[in-house]
């Protein structure tokens, strides 16, 4: 029964969207018409006001007369879904309605057929929304399609003049993702992904991705998914889009769903402005959780790609990334979540996090912890489209760093 009032509401809800449109549109064209008409009587002036002002109180009307929301409070999760699946299939009527009008497969009728797959119902959402990004024409674009653009791509621009600085775009740094509640307790193994789309390029970028035989256990709302990517920097300078498609590992169900949804950071144009690092924790409540991604907005940054490579020794630990500003360590590497090394020999590491955001004026620092307590910590001061690297050693062990700085903007 749940399933079908809220079925019946939201079909009740785009019959009213459907009418109030039509009349706005009424209402504009007879607008326009006692705008450009010269030739009208005084009587027909007034009988198309008259008809204007009838229009826009219907319109008004409208949504005070709709039978009142149902309850979405309470409803299982079964109930859920089928709602959702219920109203994907509202939409995909619609599309074909208009098509059956006449319409030609293109605009509003192509527009509601690529929608309908992203269309989703969620009572901690307030109900129906959009579980994916949609400022884009999802006629064309593909919302499954991974950005291609790398780092450093203008690291040999002529752009190194200390008068460029305040030209230098906003960044973010993601520092975690957390399960901050669950409705089904802890422990639990989660996997899928979180995928972020930022100005530069709205194709995603993966910063979770995991599979159901790759599970990380959760054991507390205290602990971090582990956090991999993204392969560039991420510029602030339009709003940055973060996608969570999590499910959870259920002794009785495989794929059960933990959070899917939309999270958007406010770019400076559109949100507060910010100076140096701003700390920030955004909340999505979906499904059976709700999760919290906190990140560093970054003014003036450099994007600093980091390679570190084993010289001498294998190397057992862990190396983590701050800057003097920003005291959070980033964890880039740890030996017992590598699956590319073999630790035991020399050559490349293969990073968790490659790549950070930095401010011009800051100083990144490196450090190495090996499982046998020996540590050793290096610092580098960003330059504008350079290259950089140190040699250290951490107890039997020798690393080199190796960093890339580059601008996100040319």
């Amino acid at each position: 029964m749940a399933v079908e009032a809220v079925v019946a509401w939201y079909r009740e809800l785009q019959e009213v969207e459907r009418l109030e449109k039509s009349m706005h549109k009424e209402v504009g064209s007879i607008s326009r018409r006692l705008t450009m008409a010269k030739d009208l009587s005084e009587a027909e002036v007034a009988k198309l006001k008259e008809e204007r002002s009838d229009l826009q109180k219907r319109a008004n009307r409208l949504h005070l007369e709709m039978s009142p929301r149902p309850d979405f409070s309470g409803m299982t999760e079964a109930e859920r879904a089928a709602t959702a699946e219920r109203l994907r299939s509202d939409e995909l009527d619609y599309a074909l309605s208009l098509t059956q009008e006449g319409e030609p497969i293109r605009g509003r009728s192509k527009e509601a057929f690529a929608r309908n797959r992203i269309v989703d119902f969620d009572p901690k959402q307030d109900g129906r929304y959009y579980n994916r990004f949609t400022l884009a024409d999802l006629t064309k674009f593909d919302l499954d399609e991974e950005s291609p653009i790398g780092p450093m791509r203008f690291i040999d621009s002529p752009y190194r003049s200390e008068s460029d600085y305040p030209w230098l775009c906003t960044a973010v740094n993601f520092l975690s993702v957390k399960i901050a509640s669950s409705d089904v307790g802890f422990p639990i193994g989660v996997y899928g992904t979180i995928t972020v789309r930022d100005s530069i390029d709205v194709r995603f970028l993966y910063h979770f991705c995991r599979d159901s035989d790759n599970c990380q256990l959760v054991k507390s709302e205290d602990e971090s998914l582990i956090l991999t990517g993204p392969k560039r920097g991420l510029a602030l300078c339009g709003d940055i889009y973060v996608e969570t498609d999590l499910k959870m590992m259920d002794d009785l169900v495989k794929d059960r769903e933990l959070s899917k949804g939309v999270i958007c950071i406010r770019s400076a144009s559109t949100g507060p402005s910010v100076t140096g690092y701003t700390f920030q924790t955004k909340s999505l409540a979906t499904r059976l959780s709700t999760v919290d991604v906190t990140y560093t907005v970054v003014d003036r940054a450099l994007e600093g790609t980091i390679a570190v490579v084993v010289l001498q020794g294998g190397f057992h630990g862990k190396i983590a990334a701050y800057t003097a500003n920003m005291k959070y360590r980033l964890v880039l590497y740890e030996s017992k979540e590598a699956d590319a090394m073999t630790v035991d020999d020399c050559g490349v590491l293969e990073l968790m996090r490659p790549v950070l955001s930095v401010s011009v004026k800051d100083l990144l620092v490196i450090d190495a912890l090996t499982f046998d307590g020996e540590f050793e910590r290096i610092v580098f001061t960003p330059r504008i489209n350079a290259r950089d690297e140190h040699t250290f050693a951490v107890g039997a062990t020798k690393l080199r760093v190796k960093l890339s700085w580059s601008v996100m903007n040319p």
